[in-house]
């Protein structure tokens, strides 16, 4: 949420107030247009000044929280949001602003918390509510989440990002029509919403209409040419329509776009996959590990990669990771099995397949591992 609060100053007996410095560090202070640094050299100017107390302190802490947010410091910007509030306990929006940060970090409850606070101390407050909304859905609550989104809705009937939220939640619950309405609600109310574009086009492609979802896709990058995940989206559907150039393209848009998609490199390293492009497979996988190594998904696939160019002992290293990060997959002991296999340790394979079996593979993975144990001369 950026600035800026309106506020009264309380003009001192001295006249100081007046003097053209504290005029301009003000309005520095609370334009939203002003550099971000300098924003901060500003209120940080008013709050060192000691002249200021209450309300007009709580508001320059407010402001240069908002400007360290923009930069990426929540930690700063949590300490200005928690000085804004001891300075004015009755800001709905600090709390609000506060419960931003708590979302940044991951503090879903300390997030729900200020959002509430906000809302008892302005009721009519339609940020708060889908704000609070965004945190229930996250904390894996629809029906709060979509409680508040509606409240939300209800205080400001062109709120486009509400509509968006509220889309997102119906989308996870299979509401694809729902999710459908109020995606184009938000873009009827906000028609440079880039996200709500590519949410929408998600949709169409789940209801099987992938020419109108690349048609929002597309526009969403018309808005935003910087928004990686709309091009992922898109060359996953390509990809599905058989269009492997067009995938390929928008794979690589969506990582120059944002060089830490990891999802991007793994998408694309498929295609190098089935293109028989091993090496660039490979680097594409090694790519989505250094972003994400909790990717056991990336490690497989690499392993993949590494068995059929006959470098058994690093297909191994790679199985072994997958296995160990998600111990729950049985495709995870479906593969290392088949790098045991090309190492000559049956006994081994053997034990991964066994393991495999045990975790309720798919009938058709079932067949796959019974009919393997058979070859291997033992009974599933």
């Amino acid at each position: 949420m950026f600035r800026r609060v309106a506020f009264v100053l309380v003009i001192c007996a001295a006249g100081l107030l007046a003097a053209p410095a504290r005029a301009d560090d003000w309005d520095t202070c609370k334009d939203e247009n002003a550099p971000v640094d300098a924003s901060i050299a500003a209120c940080t100017k008013l709050i060192n000044s000691r002249r200021n107390k209450g309300p007009d302190l709580a508001i320059a802490y407010y402001n240069r929280a908002i400007s360290y947010r923009q930069k990426g410091d929540t930690d700063r910007a949590l300490s200005d949001y928690n000085d804004s509030i001891k300075n004015n306990p009755s800001s709905a929006r600090a709390f609000n602003n506060r419960g931003n940060i708590w979302k940044d970090k991951g503090d879903l409850d300390r997030a729900l918390a200020d959002y509430n606070d906000a809302i008892k101390l302005d009721p009519a407050f339609a940020l708060a509510y889908a704000n609070r909304g965004d945190v229930f859905d996250d904390k894996g609550d629809p029906n709060r989440a979509i409680a508040d989104l509606d409240q939300a809705i209800k205080l400001n009937p062109k709120y486009s990002r509400a509509y968006n939220v509220r889309g997102v939640v119906w989308k996870k619950k299979g509401e694809l029509d729902r999710a459908l309405a109020d995606f184009s609600d938000a873009i009827r109310y906000d028609p440079k919403s880039a996200i709500a574009f590519a949410n929408r086009g998600d949709v169409w492609d789940d209801k099987g209409d992938q020419d109108r979802a690349i048609a929002d896709l597309t526009e969403a990058t018309k808005i935003n040419p910087n928004y990686a995940r709309a091009y992922n989206i898109r060359g996953v559907i390509y990809k599905n329509k058989g269009d492997l150039d067009h995938a390929v393209a928008d794979f690589s848009e969506a990582i120059r776009a944002d060089a830490k998609y990891a999802l991007a490199y793994l998408n694309r390293g498929t295609i190098y996959r089935d293109r028989g492009d091993l090496d660039r497979a490979i680097a594409d996988y090694g790519d989505a590990i250094r972003i994400n190594p909790k990717a056991d998904i990336a490690y497989l696939q690499r392993s993949e990669m590494l068995l059929k160019k006959g470098d058994n002992l690093a297909a191994l290293t790679d199985a072994d990771q997958a296995v160990s990060l998600n111990g729950n997959d049985a495709v995870n002991y479906m593969h290392r099995a088949a790098v045991m296999r090309a190492l000559d340790r049956s006994d081994d394979a053997i034990s991964d397949l066994r393991k495999a079996l045990s975790l309720n593979p798919s009938a058709n993975r079932k067949r796959q591992i019974e009919d393997t144990l058979r070859d291997l001369g033992v009974t599933p």
